[in-house]
């Protein structure tokens, strides 16, 4: 039975940032940490990542398959992040072809060739995928895959069981909260309106405020969601990102962490030059534009914070451009307790 919130390991361990599908990243990003092909380290250091292991890359299932087997053997741990939670729900969602079945001709023009789980695969990779924590920690350090928020933390400590079902659980209480307060219907009839246009880029839409409240209220009272990918509020304005026009806009939460512990986490695409995401990003704003691109991010009172994912979940939009290593997208981990930032490529 899985611990949501189980012990990091103890001793030097590497944190690895969102892999998405990129394999061959994650080859490189091991040799440059001095692991074998088999994730062992003659120091005796071991991996940890930080969720969102496959979609919008060439080879997901390798990746997994990898994972799981570090992860049997004790030599890596990792924590469930947003693109985990989709496939557990049978959420066919933009980027997770791959899991579905051979991809179509339209997904390899948006996505480029990629490999595809076969249907036996299905059930094991599931259930790896269910026994995964949402959070991890020790004395020093916290690992998490979208936000250390410290009220959805506190209401999965101590809680032992399938990450899907205690998901499951808190779905079904805020639904009913929803539907009882009226906010859910408000906002299906709003997006009922426009159906077509909220998945049409070149649509300009109107931002709608019942469905904004819905989506940022249905996203905050589930502390599952919440930890898997961050806090959210209504945004000022619609934008479109990854396949539909939103109505809510991430919070860079760690400006109100308080905690003496560190936390490392991945989520947000953070870019090396503001030019990278203007050209290759989802569509959101960048959270991290006042940053300096390897810097820790400032919290309440301290330097507590530190997002490790540099993007490589964008590589297949830079091949389809014709673009070849070394890429703008990177694949990080960050050594520990060194606090060394080490990249796949430069």
């Amino acid at each position: 039975m899985t611990a949501l919130v189980a012990p990091l390991f103890a001793g030097p361990i590497d944190v690895v940032g969102d892999v998405h599908g990129e394999k061959h990243a994650l080859e490189s990003l091991m040799a440059r940490l001095g692991y074998s092909h088999h994730g062992e380290h003659r120091q005796g250091r071991r991996l940890v990542f930080v969720g969102d292991l496959v979609d919008r890359g060439p080879d997901s299932p390798a990746v997994l398959r990898f994972v799981k087997k570090l992860v049997e053997r004790d030599l890596a741990q990792c924590v469930a992040g947003n693109h985990e939670l989709n496939l557990l729900r049978r959420q066919n969602k933009h980027g997770n072809h791959w899991f579905y079945g051979e991809p179509t001709a339209q997904h390899r023009a948006e996505f480029g060739d990629c490999a595809w789980l076969a249907p036996s695969e299905q059930a094991p990779v599931l259930e790896f995928l269910d026994s995964l924590p949402l959070a991890l920690e020790r004395q020093d350090l916290r690992v998490v895959h979208a936000a250390w928020h410290e009220d959805s933390v506190a209401a999965c400590r101590g809680v032992v069981g399938s990450t899907l079902d205690v998901y499951l659980k808190h779905d079904r209480r805020v639904e009913a909260e929803l539907i009882e307060s009226g906010i859910k219907q408000a906002a299906m009839d709003q997006q009922a309106a426009i159906a077509d246009a909220l998945k049409d880029p070149s649509r300009q839409v109107p931002f709608l405020e019942h469905l904004a409240l819905y989506d940022a209220q249905y996203q905050l009272r589930n502390p599952v969601r919440v930890i898997s990918s961050g806090v959210e509020r209504p945004a000022t304005e619609p934008f479109y990102a990854s396949g539909k026009w939103r109505m809510v806009e991430r919070v860079p939460w760690w400006r109100d962490y308080a905690h003496a512990v560190p936390v490392v986490f991945g989520h947000y695409w953070r870019w090396w030059t503001p030019d990278a995401h203007g050209r290759y990003s989802k569509g959101e704003a960048n959270l991290f534009a006042d940053v300096e691109p390897g810097g820790w991010l400032p919290t309440a009172g301290r330097e507590g914070a530190f997002c490790l994912d540099y993007s490589v979940g964008a590589r297949f939009k830079e091949r389809l451009e014709g673009r070849r290593e070394p890429f703008h997208g990177r694949l990080a981990a960050m050594r520990w307790p060194e606090r060394e930032l080490v990249f796949d490529s430069w």
